[in-house]
């Protein structure tokens, strides 16, 4: 036991934490009070970790960071996520109460820091950290004593940005965090109606009055370097929600009439107004969206309703992020997202500068074996007097560099519009070139472009950019659009993607997303219209590892009535952000498509495709699909899990499928995380269901629609059992049964597309790839970036060589995505019964053709038993191609699973840990006499014995007979601040998990 002081912590501020606490996944107690992650003086880009620390006898943890009681966590509990934090420094530690006393840790220091947002000009200055905010109604509305520098920000609420209001606020202390349990109900909306029906007003952290009426100040002090002197100095806003006034040192840049609209970079000219040798102060208003809206009525009760997608379509006469009003799957955001919502910075230039480069390629297929590259840029003179000198080029990318050079006169205040082509600058013609692939198709090589100006003065002016050669085309085929790359069909595999619910996503983030979709063996993303557009971050990522990108414009043809007059925002606003969009993304070349928007045509679609990509981005030769879910594609599901067999008759499964949706519930430790009190209360008969899980995403659609999660809930009951109690052990049980159903319906919804590949459809998206907030449904990995079961059985199917189970022909197929050839592959299909008896066995060698479907004629003879169907294809030398198991039952009965013996598993590890990013192999045998069941892998910490996330697996999941053998590699959460990582294995049916040490090489449990 360790020594107490006096609990001194206010009793309604220790009530206030016990509401708003989290339930967490516990660990064996130890006898100290350490603290374990973060570190102390570490530094990490994960701004949401997992605070851990070493138990002792207590009634609770208070968790204090940056001098803010946080949270209050129960024993056996002792880690806690945070509200994602602020850039830069913290400190925090643990206090522990018993009874009247209280002993606290040690403090300890971290600081959290990543890449901008987007690419920043050359000796740029972010200004990310150590902003205050605060409400005008408490701080006052005179923007030229905000941004003055006797004003005292002591009461302020401390942040770094990009940050909306409410994160900041959350950050604080002032509200709870939104992710967790029904907190969301704890904040005041924007609409008063809103609040007063559901009585939010009193949680105002502004006694009486609504927080989101009034503009919040963000205000940040600076100082520049020796290096601005005598040069133009920009002020680049990334981003805003809605409205902005923006002052500097007591002068006002801009107002409210300027600066509006997501999606839009403002960029002024700050040179007169900062001072070179003493403190400057920025203050920018942030004013909400023109039209909140009023929210749906929230899912609140068992299985609800969710009520209308984005509630009374107010918010779409608003350029704004139009799914933060509440949508099917996200709960309205209390602000609106009102914020400041990418990185602000500084940078000095000369008086010529570079602007709008812009770089596409043209290869003259079928031929590849040379490009012609078209470069086009805008020389600007800013100041009074005529400028010459020479304009210099650098291409580097496969071998020696291309030199460009070119001189220049430009006359005073005027824009050079200068183009390079093979036509004036042979050097562009490229001979073996090295072209962009998507993701299994080949490398995603890419070129870096430099252009710098230097005048007869000295002057420069320098822009830089990366980009791809591919070629994009498109054509119909009898039941669905194809897509093709450099010449090549593609089979588009991927999901419909989303922005985080409260804009804090980070650089980090945006790549473990496009690793995990890459890693699932997906290579598109569509990032849907309502969501809005994400930060050149993800573009980045996407481009370097071949994940292809479709582009909504923002429209939503149901939430906008069906694109009612009066329901859109206004047109000059719109063309606008649709260039600000269209400049920014258009030298990436995972950008493939570019779509009117969701499900409907785009009122703006005269405008969009007659004015703004011919004049921005005419030459490059992505697609224009005018209709998300029309034009050689379909949309509307299924949205509600249908049984695995279904897939391959549903009437939507061919063609290209814009949005199909499985629910992907997740795994029993992220439930944990944001469901405090699962299992606790639940709906008679639906154990562990309640109104926290409907809250959360789990809903019921009225009438006949079909979107219904208890369509999800009656296959799990009636394929592996009935819950057998109501304790949290059961409520694991139950999601332990989940992930074998996400296995099997997210796989077969992608090998009913494969079946049909090339004859009948082209491509699946699914509905969704990831998720906004921690929800129930529509995702293959979690807003914790842990990957479920079903992502698994997604990487399975999606592999670009799969062998698989036609649930309709009840017969084996291969599917050959790839464009390689395999003679001589041999099919081996067996049977086997529960007590691993082989029933059946069929072998068959084939020529496998590059891009191809073969389907055996033979039926498996499945009968009303459970059975497991075991495939595996091998190239001629031996290698295995493919496997893939299956358990089936003709009577859809796999309530026999839950009793199989518990399996064998013997655990091997392949090479050593090589750091925190680095990779770790296993092998896995299973010497025991039964199957080992749905084997979950996870690297955990050796303390705390909490998952290290995000981790990337090989393969996971895995079904091993007896006597079989499975590597598997791990990179990402393979290291923890405590010298090394334990791995976690723990079978469907094993009565717990068993734990291996690769420094040791042993394994118990």
């Amino acid at each position: 036991m360790v020594p107490y002081r006096s609990y001194n912590v206010k009793p309604a501020l220790l009530l206030l934490c016990l509401i708003w606490s989290e339930a967490v996944y516990s660990v064996d107690p130890g006898s100290g009070f350490d603290l374990f992650k973060p570190g102390h003086q570490t530094r990490i880009a994960d701004h949401a970790p997992v605070f851990s620390w070493q138990s002792v006898d207590c009634d609770a943890y208070l968790v204090w960071i940056d001098g803010i009681l946080m949270d209050t966590v129960i024993p056996p509990r002792h880690w806690y996520i945070p509200f994602p934090m602020s850039y830069g420094k913290h400190q925090w530690h643990v206090v522990a109460v018993h009874g009247t006393q209280e002993a606290s840790s040690d403090t300890f220091e971290f600081y959290v820091e990543d890449g901008p947002l987007a690419p920043l000009p050359p000796g740029a200055l972010l200004l990310r950290e150590d902003w205050r905010m605060r409400s005008s109604e408490l701080a006052g509305k005179d923007g030229s004593v905000i941004s003055g520098k006797a004003l005292n920000t002591n009461e302020w609420s401390s942040t770094s940005i990009p940050s909306t209001a409410l994160t900041a606020l959350v950050r604080n202390g002032l509200y709870p965090n939104p992710y967790v349990g029904t907190n969301n109900m704890r904040i005041p909306d924007c609409d008063d109606h809103f609040n007063e029906k559901y009585d939010l007003l009193k949680y105002s952290h502004i006694p009486g009055k609504n927080p989101w009426k009034e503009p919040y100040w963000y205000r940040k002090v600076f100082t520049i370097g020796p290096e601005y002197n005598h040069r133009k100095i920009w002020l680049t806003l990334g981003e805003i929600n809605y409205r902005a006034d923006v002052w500097l040192n007591g002068k006002q840049l801009a107002d409210t009439a300027e600066v509006v609209g997501m999606e839009r970079r403002f960029r002024f000219d700050v040179t007169s107004l900062v001072f070179q040798n003493e403190s400057n102060v920025l203050a920018i208003a942030i004013y909400p969206p023109d039209h909140p809206g009023e929210p749906a009525d929230p899912p609140l009760t068992p299985l609800a309703s969710p009520g209308t997608n984005m509630a009374d379509g107010l918010l779409s006469k608003d350029y704004t992020k139009w799914d933060v009003l509440g949508w099917d799957w996200i709960p309205a955001v209390r602000d609106r997202d009102m914020g400041i919502t990418e990185d602000i910075y500084l940078h000095a230039t000369d008086q010529i500068e570079l602007e709008n480069l812009y770089v596409t390629s043209d290869l003259p297929l079928p031929d590849t074996s040379s490009a012609d590259i078209t470069i086009s840029m805008d020389l600007v003179n800013h100041s009074d007097h005529a400028k010459q000198g020479i304009l210099n080029g650098t291409l580097t990318g496969k071998g020696d560099p291309v030199i460009l050079k070119q001189r220049f006169s430009i006359g005073p205040g005027d824009t050079l519009e200068i183009l390079w082509n093979k036509g004036n600058m042979s050097e562009l013609h490229l001979e073996e070139p090295v072209l962009w692939w998507p993701n299994g198709y080949g490398k995603p090589n890419l070129y870096n472009l430099t252009i710098s100006a230097i005048t007869g003065e000295g002057e420069r002016a320098s822009g830089q950019t990366r980009f791809g050669i591919r070629e994009v085309g498109t054509y119909l085929g009898p039941r669905e659009r194809v897509y093709t790359i450099n010449g090549r069909d593609i089979y588009c595999k991927g999901g419909n993607w989303v922005l985080d619910m409260t804009l804090n996503w980070n650089t980090a983030r945006y790549i473990n997303e496009i690793l995990l979709t890459k890693n699932a063996n997906l290579n598109m993303l569509r990032i849907w219209g309502p969501t809005g557009a994400p930060p050149e971050a993800f573009y980045d990522a996407a481009d370097q590892h071949g994940i292809m990108l479709w582009q909504d414009f923002l429209n939503d043809y149901w939430g906008t009535f069906r694109n009612r007059p009066g329901y859109r925002p206004d047109s000059a606003l719109f063309a606008k952000a649709t260039i600000s969009i269209v400049k920014r993304y258009r030298n990436h070349p995972s950008l493939v498509i570019w779509s009117s928007g969701n499900e409907g045509p785009n009122p703006r679609e005269g405008l969009i495709v007659n004015d703004i990509l011919p004049a921005y981005d005419g030459r490059d030769s992505r697609h224009f699909l005018r209709i998300s879910n029309g034009d050689g594609l379909h949309g509307g599901g299924p949205y509600h899990t249908i049984e695995p067999d279904a897939y391959f008759t549903d009437p939507k499964l061919n063609g290209f499928s814009s949005e199909i949706g499985p629910s992907g519930v997740p795994v029993f430790e992220s439930v944990k995380k944001f469901m405090p009190d699962l299992g606790k209360n639940f709906m008679p008969g639906r154990f562990p269901l309640d109104g926290v899980w409907a809250y959360h995403d789990a809903n019921d659609w009225p009438g006949r629609d079909l979107r219904k999660f208890s369509s999800y809930d009656n296959i799990v009951r009636s394929y592996y059992g009935p819950i057998d109690s109501s304790s949290t052990e059961d409520a694991k049980r139950y999601l332990d049964k989940c992930q074998l159903l996400n296995y099997d319906v997210y796989r077969a919804s992608i090998e009913a597309i494969s079946s049909q590949l090339w004859e009948n459809s082209s491509g699946i998206l699914l509905w969704k790839s990831n998720s906004s907030w921690p929800s129930m449904t529509w995702q293959v990995y979690d807003w914790y970036l842990q990957a479920h079961a079903g992502y698994y059985g997604v990487k399975k199917a999606a592999a670009p060589i799969c062998v698989q189970f036609n649930r309709n022909r009840m017969a084996v197929e291969v599917v050959n995505a790839a464009y390689q050839s395999y003679p001589q592959a041999t099919l081996r299909a067996s049977l086997y019964g529960v007590d691993m008896e082989r029933i059946w066995s069929i072998s068959q060698t084939m020529d496998l053709q590059k891009s191809s479907t073969i389907a055996l004629q033979d039926p498996v003879p499945v009968t009303g038993k459970l059975c497991f169907l075991k495939l595996e294809l091998t190239e001629a030398h031996g290698q295995v191609l493919a496997d893939n198991i299956y358990w089936l039952s003709g009577e859809k009965d796999f309530s026999m699973l839950n009793q199989l013996p518990e399996p064998h598993i013997v655990i091997s590890s392949e090479d050593e840990l090589t750091g925190e990013v680095g990779t770790h192999g296993f092998t896995l045998e299973n010497k025991g006499n039964s199957v080992a069941l749905m084997v979950e892998l996870k690297m955990v910490d050796p303390l705390t014995r909490l998952e290290l996330l995000p981790s990337i697996w090989s393969d996971n999941y895995l079904t091993l007979l007896p006597g079989e053998k499975r590597s598997v590699a791990v990179s990402g959460g393979v290291h923890s601040d405590h010298g090394g990582a334990l791995l976690e294995y723990k079978a469907f049916n094993m009565k717990e998990s068993a734990f291996y040490n690769p420094l040791t090489e042993t394994g118990r449990k």
